[in-house]
């Protein structure tokens, strides 16, 4: 099992998933984070501190997340990227979550 942190993010002009791929990798993000919080009124570009989220959280939503492409995601990877939107860019950058959608 691979391990994915920070320091393996890739620049925004790297080569990474289609539209489709990213939206579903997006709502598979979102969705995580709707079950760790118990609520959905939020925005894709609010912090997930702002709304209610805390470090005990990350880990639930990062462990889920990784179980869906079979590696290990760090918890500096989210306090890196701590919006829905950041954290699938971040994560769209890497092969594992790349095949999300295929």
């Amino acid at each position: 099992m691979n391990d994915i942190g920070s320091a393996g993010v890739a620049s925004p002009d790297h080569d990474g998933p289609d539209g489709s791929e990213r939206a579903l990798l997006r709502a598979h993000v979102r969705a995580g984070w709707v079950d760790a919080l118990q609520h959905d009124r939020f925005d894709d570009d609010d912090d997930f501190f702002d709304i209610g989220g805390h470090s005990l959280l990350i880990a639930e939503v990062m462990a889920k997340l990784g179980a869906l492409a079979g590696t290990r995601l760090s918890l500096q990877l989210f306090f890196d990227h701590p919006t829905v939107n950041e954290l699938t860019d971040a994560l769209a950058a890497h092969e594992a979550f790349r095949s999300l959608a295929r």
